[in-house]
């Protein structure tokens, strides 16, 4: 990796994915030149990111859901949104904004209406992009579904309850909502920095170990319930719960109950492993205006219209932080100064708001109040910088509040 920046070595062992899917299935590769030869998910950060995040099939084996026979059309945008506001102490305009944060498609929604929409670096409105851990909110939801359909009986119930297999000690009178809630206590670095981290190692693991044979040799750091830290293991454990109870994939699932219903325009893919599951922590791509049909979905309590699509109270329950080691802001029951609820983030100076966020920059935004919804997809560097992850948020965060009512 000698003529890979020097930023870039450890991530491409990052976390929604593992470079031995692609190698395992023989996938094709793809991506562009990057000075060196790329095999594999490697090839995903080498050369044009934001090319090779449109194209994660290039990489890596993907399952399809295609586009919903009664699609949910968002109109045409009016582009009515001028905006400028502070970043790290400067007046920012949207446009800087975009540029700086390496944004390749920005969607503003207010009151159901498309008042901004703008792409860059060869995104179009038709084009998908890689979500990683953005994935985490849809298999949040598709839980809350399962559960409502009698599949679950509760989310107090321990996990081991439907996944026997769960046989470690650091798994002992662990729930399913402890999951759910980045709280189970596991021990897992998550450092996409440090290639001994374990969100890295894991890639050198799996295969040929299967995802609950590695969850099990993880040992516990808190006693469950008490602390949150954010370990994207503990989605993939729901993912594996969910397959487990509903007896489909998670494609067939979330193609079903969500994908159709919510009126998804553009395909949607799902990273495989390779053993063919899905990798629920981050592995699915969809567009722009269908990552906002999410937004909109928990924005409207659940419903496109007069159509339930998820359980009543569900995302109330998902996006409102209940427990003190839950809450933002400076915590010491907490890895994190964002809150956290249910596979969603709440910004740290929280003003009933909530977004699901990925590592390169991505964010479906929500602000209740002003009856906002935002996307930004990127591929930014930058992101991995606390300093400017936490910035960005409370620019869109900034942006929505400036849409009150007047």
């Amino acid at each position: 990796m000698k003529n890979t920046p020097s930023f870039l070595r450890p991530l491409l062992l990052t976390a929604a994915l593992g470079s031995a899917f692609a190698q395992a299935a023989g996938v094709t590769i793809g991506g562009t030149d990057s000075g060196e030869q790329a095999a594999g998910f490697t090839a995903l950060f080498a050369g044009d990111r934001f090319e090779n995040f449109r194209h994660m099939e290039r990489f890596v084996p993907t399952s399809v859901m295609p586009p919903s026979s009664n699609p949910w059309r968002l109109g045409a945008a009016d582009n009515s949104l001028s905006y400028s506001g502070d970043f790290l102490g400067e007046d920012t305009s949207l446009e800087d904004f975009i540029e700086l944060s390496d944004t390749s498609a920005l969607l503003v929604i207010k009151d159901g209406k498309v008042i901004y929409e703008q792409y860059r670096h060869g995104d179009s409105v038709d084009s998908l992009h890689t979500s990683f851990s953005v994935a985490k909110s849809f298999t949040s939801a598709l839980l809350g579904i399962a559960l409502a359909e009698g599949k679950i009986d509760s989310l107090d119930d321990p996990i081991r309850k439907y996944l026997p297999q769960l046989d470690s000690p650091t798994f002992d009178n662990v729930t399913i909502k402890h999951v759910l809630q980045m709280s189970s206590g596991v021990r897992f670095d998550e450092t996409y920095t440090d290639p001994e981290s374990d969100i890295n190692r894991m890639t050198t693991l799996v295969p040929p170990m299967t995802y609950l044979e590695y969850i099990n040799t993880l040992d516990r750091e808190h006693p469950p319930g008490t602390y949150n830290h954010y370990a994207s293991i503990n989605t993939q454990l729901l993912g594996i719960l969910l397959v487990r109870v509903t007896g489909e994939s998670l494609t067939e699932y979330m193609n079903s109950r969500l994908w159709q219903p919510l009126g998804m325009e553009n395909r949607g893919l799902w990273t495989l492993d390779g053993e063919g599951q899905e990798l629920a922590m981050g592995g699915l791509a969809a567009s722009a205006r269908d990552y906002a049909k999410l937004g909109l979905l928990y924005l409207n309590d659940g419903k496109r219209g007069d159509q339930r699509i998820l359980p009543e109270g569900w995302v109330q329950a998902s996006v409102t932080p209940n427990e003190p080691h839950l809450m933002p802001g400076e915590n010491p029951a907490s890895s994190s100064v964002s809150g956290y609820q249910y596979q969603w983030w709440t910004p740290r100076n929280w003003d009933g708001d909530y977004l699901a966020r990925g590592i390169w920059g991505q964010n479906i935004y929500v602000h209740p109040g002003n009856r906002v919804v935002i996307v930004k997809l990127a591929a930014d560097q930058k992101n991995f910088d606390p300093r400017y992850k936490l910035a960005y948020i409370d620019y869109l965060q900034d942006i929505a509040q400036s849409l009150g009512a007047d």
